[in-house]
């Protein structure tokens, strides 16, 4: 960035409330999004209010600098990046400004997520009616922008039916609202001699439509919605111009929306759903205009290619997905009265199988629990295509062309001969209702010849697209992706929206390229892909191929601010998970200096993970971003070292030991007021956080020289640093009371400490030579045909998921693959019919917590399973996000705010529960539910000893050693 740019940003930094960032990593992190463009902006602008983005237009404008206005960056379309300044709503901008539940409408700022938003109106009985896939984490001014829809538009129609008006800035600055004016009155009285742009545009406008007439009457796209190039069809209407519609779906480039006036509409009813087989592609259509007739809700498609995937992949949808289907089509049908709902069903059956013969099956939802898997079928397109393992990646560059569904069938036989042709595997879903297919085709496009194919089949699939009288956009929009294709679908029409753009923004500073763009086709240049590189000095431990893999998986879409606990939180970009990715492909890229690898700010990226991996169920790539953070952090700290505060914090077994040997008076300490204010000053520990209380009487030495009756079946206990000298009476003897009660020798090994905590701070070398002693021993032991248990899910989290990936041996693989959590465990043995159920009725209401790590381990069900085999037990499951402790996160000072925020909806589910007793497997959520709710939780496995009726100070069968 040259010195005079510096200058110019630093500027603008004084004259606004805002924030401007324009360092080298926030421009990376913001270089791309969803998108498959990769372009460095100047700067990112964080607008707090309306007044900011008025001087920031102002300010560029007098710069020439382009402005790209930004939401949650969620679009595929290249609408979200650019090489200016990027103005970021989503951090400030993102409130409900004013509500009237009578007249059914609502004014909101462009950063609102509309998820919250549906969630608010809930309560009134109202709701936002247009969802795209990204409901959860994109913004009401990104739907704008776009004129976005989704599965439901067939009913509901797109955003531009349901805004009432804007509030925009202009080019130049000024702030319009927009709404239904008189031409005649705006000609004739206060426009006239006015010179503002507003005046000029409602005195040009009338003309350039009146001039442009007969081709907006040719070329206007024969679909049900349409999101490409300006709406000019809408702008005028019985001698009233109002720019709404303009605004809407014109992605940034002739106005910054700053609020919007959206109507809303009552909740629906009752839904049903139901599955179409069809054998043959060439009654797709055909069917679809026959469901339309019965004006479904919701109308998709599902092609062979991701049904023969999903029949692989997904075993509980394999009973929804008969071979030999060359297409399904889930309808779904809304009404207050269930009957009416299935009496839809039976009409459908009976003209699309047993009369017009166009169907070969109906499966209509027998229950909720039916209409889920439905549900299910629905949505496995994205996922399990995103999921796929290799060089080649589902790319989604022409993903929202549109065809009126009567030419559905043409469209799809015309694609699979493109794919054919082409040589290329692709996958077809989408919206059959409305024509709006999304086409991901496998490439590999770190290769020249793979770009150039791209860019051959755009070319073909739009050629397609047009022969149809369909568009290159339904929903998406047309970015850097499509603009250079609107000549084609607009001959006659383009030059009209090239007038509205210099009449609106006659310097082309805003979002330029989209829309209304050069000669030259960007739809091969600019990519975020990583070529083949050298290698950089990225920590030892860590695979680098691995690493690439698992940062090319991220498509970049957003998902992530939607689970991510500090994410959500914090409300910034460089904590989402999409950011560590982007960060680490330019190093790997060769685009970032390596020497940022080793700087407090990238290691403040890296520590806005927590683990909690919930990236691996909730990405719908599945990346291990908690993986890709801690390569990151193990970097920093293999060139810095381990600082002491750090190493007091995550030394786990050695500080449980001092403190162990030390009780009570450590606990006294820990309870000594001017004590903890010196260990805040000294390493950091938030004086206000609640600490273990360290038994000096460990389970171990509670065990010692206990009897061992003969067993012929033996399992292996690895018992959690918490277990041993925090709670010894807890789920430590618990585990071993039920498994005993269970016919069980159960076997406790001198195991070293899993090392979760340390690893997780990016200290690896440390835990190494523990890790490898560890699982030599477990390997022995598996080879005896044994099984290892756990009671501490961050413990089973270490062995089973992080020792294979850092000790790289066969061995940790095979012991991985030995170990189960105890509810994991005791279920496997209930569901052979081997587990005692001679349980002792308990009359309590249980409420659960599942913690992270187990949710990562895939166990979710068996915890409360078990707890449901308890004769009197209710159970409530609260939130199972992330607690905020996180091990020795929210133990800092420096994060004990926000830990106890992320907590806060948790605390509120416990404090508003009617729950007799709480309940969680982890030791940590277990100070975090007290900290925050004064109420102690309770492991599951103590409920089923307690129930078993078995003393504590019975005989165990415990061993030592093996």
């Amino acid at each position: 960035m040259s010195r005079k740019t510096n200058t110019i940003l630093k500027g603008l930094g004084d004259v606004i409330e805002g924030e401007v960032l324009f360092d080298e990593l926030s421009r990376t992190i913001y270089s791309s999004a969803a998108s498959l463009y990769r372009i460095r902006p100047l700067g990112i602008v964080k607008p707090r209010h309306k007044k900011d983005v008025i001087t920031v237009v102002k300010y560029a404008a007098q710069h020439r600098i382009p402005i790209t206005p930004r939401g949650a960056g969620t679009s595929r379309a290249g609408n979200e990046v650019g090489e200016g300044l990027l103005l970021d709503f989503s951090k400030y901008m993102n409130n409900i400004l004013e509500f009237n539940e009578q007249e059914k409408w609502v004014r909101l700022q462009p950063g609102l997520i509309l998820a919250p938003l549906n969630q608010f109106l809930k309560p009134h009985h109202l709701f936002f009616p247009v969802d795209p896939s990204t409901k959860d984490h994109c913004t009401l001014g990104g739907m704008i922008a776009n004129n976005s829809s989704g599965p439901h538009a067939v009913k509901y129609g797109a955003t531009r039916d349901y805004v009432l008006s804007l509030e925009v800035v202009l080019s130049n600055g000024e702030v319009i609202s927009t709404g239904r004016f008189s031409v005649a009155e705006k000609a004739t009285g206060e426009l006239k001699d006015s010179e503002t742009l507003e005046d000029k545009i409602y005195k040009v406008m009338p003309d350039l439509l009146k001039r442009y007439r007969k081709p907006m009457e040719e070329e206007k796209p024969f679909t049900m919605k349409n999101s490409s190039g300006y709406d000019l069809w809408r702008l005028q209407n019985k001698g009233a111009l109002d720019l709404t519609s303009l605004f809407v779906g014109s992605e940034g480039t002739l106005g910054i929306m700053t609020e919007a006036k959206l109507h809303l509409l009552p909740l629906s009813g009752k839904a049903l759903g139901g599955l179409i087989y069809f054998d043959n592609l060439d009654q797709i259509g055909t069917a679809t205009q026959k469901i339309l007739e019965l004006s479904p809700a919701m109308l998709e498609i599902i092609e062979r290619q991701i049904l023969d995937l999903a029949r692989k992949q997904k075993v509980e949808l394999r009973p929804y997905l008969p071979e030999g289907i060359e297409a399904i089509l889930f309808v779904e049908f809304q009404d207050e009265n269930e009957e009416q709902l299935r009496q839809k069903f039976k009409e459908v059956a009976e003209r699309l199988i047993n009369k017009e013969k166009l169907a070969v099956d109906l499966k209509v939802a027998k229950d909720d629990k039916d209409m889920a898997m439905l549900e299910k079928v629905r949505s496995v397109s994205g996922p399990i295509l995103n999921k796929i393992k290799g060089p080649k990646k589902p790319i989604a560059f022409m993903e929202d062309a549109t065809v009126h569904p009567s030419y559905l069938s043409q469209y799809i036989k015309g694609l699979r001969k493109l794919f054919k042709r082409f040589e290329v595997d692709a996958s077809i879903y989408g919206h059959a209702g409305d024509g709006n297919l999304h086409l991901m085709v496998f490439l590999d496009l770190t290769r020249e010849n793979e770009i150039k194919k791209m860019v051959s089949l755009a070319e073909a699939c739009y050629d397609l697209v047009l022969t149809l009288k369909g568009t290159i956009s339904g929903e998406h929009g047309d970015g850097r992706l499509r603009t250079y294709y609107l000549n084609k679908q607009y001959p006659n029409l383009y030059p009209a929206m090239v007038e509205v753009k210099n009449l609106f923004d006659p310097q082309n500073i805003l979002n330029p390229g989209c829309i209304i763009g050069g000669a030259q086709n960007p739809l091969g240049q600019h990519l975020k892909y990583i070529g083949k590189k050298d290698a950089i000095p990225f920590s030892g431990f860590f695979d680098a191929e691995s690493i690439r893999t698992a940062i090319e998986a991220c498509s970049g879409c957003g998902k992530c601010r939607s689970y991510c606990a500090i994410a959500q939180q914090m409300n910034e970009e460089w904590t989402i998970g999409r950011a560590k990715a982007t960060v680490l492909r330019e190093f790997f890229s060769g685009k970032l200096n390596p020497e940022i690898l080793y700087s407090s700010q990238f290691k403040e990226v890296m520590d806005s993970c927590l683990n909690c991996k919930r990236c691996l169920t909730e990405c719908p790539s599945g990346v291990d971003i908690p993986w890709l953070a801690l390569g990151g952090r193990a970097t920093y700290i293999e060139k810095h070292g381990e600082p002491f505060a750090q190493q007091f914090f995550s030394n786990t077994r050695s500080l449980c030991k001092t403190g162990s040997s030390l009780a009570p008076l450590v606990n006294i300490a820990n309870s000594f007021a001017p004590a903890r204010k010196c260990l805040e000053w000294a390493i950091g520990l938030d004086r206000r956080r609640r600490l273990p209380r360290f038994q000096r009487r460990t389970l171990r030495k509670i065990l010692e020289g206990r009897p061992q009756p003969s067993r012929k079946k033996k399992v292996v206990y690895f018992v959690s640093c918490y277990s041993n000298f925090n709670d010894p009476e807890g789920d430590g003897l618990a585990t071993l009371e039920v498994l005993e009660r269970n016919g069980f020798h159960v076997l406790i090994p001198d195991f070293k400490c899993c090392g979760i905590a340390r690893m997780n701070s990016g200290a690896i070398q440390p835990v190494m030579e523990d890790m490898r002693t560890n699982i030599r021993e477990m390997a022995r032991l598996v080879d005896q045909g044994l099984y290892i248990v756990f009671s501490e899910p961050s413990c089973a989290l270490a062995v089973k998921m992080e020792y294979p990936k850092l000790v790289h041996s066969e061995e940790a693989t095979k012991v991985a693959e030995k170990c189960f959590d105890i509810h994991q465990f005791l279920m496997m043995l209930h569901r052979k019919g081997e587990l005692n159920v001679n349980f002792r009725k308990m009359d309590l209401n249980i409420g659960y917590h599942n913690p992270c790590h187990l949710r990562a381990l895939g166990v979710v069900k068996e915890p409360v399973e078990l707890l449901q085999l308890i004769p009197g037990v209710s159970i409530q499951v609260f939130f199972d996000g992330c607690c905020g402790l996180v091990g020795t996160f929210g133990m800092k000072k420096k994060n004990f705010g926000l830990s106890m925020a992320i907590g806060k909806r948790l605390f509120k589910e416990i404090a508003d529960s009617k729950a007799d007793q709480i309940s969680t497997s982890c030791g940590a959520c277990k100070l975090q539910i007290f900290q925050g709710t004064h109420r102690e939780a309770i492991h599951p496995i103590s409920f089923l000893a307690l129930s078993y009726k078995r003393g504590l100070k019975e005989e165990r069968e415990i061993s030592s050693s093996p």
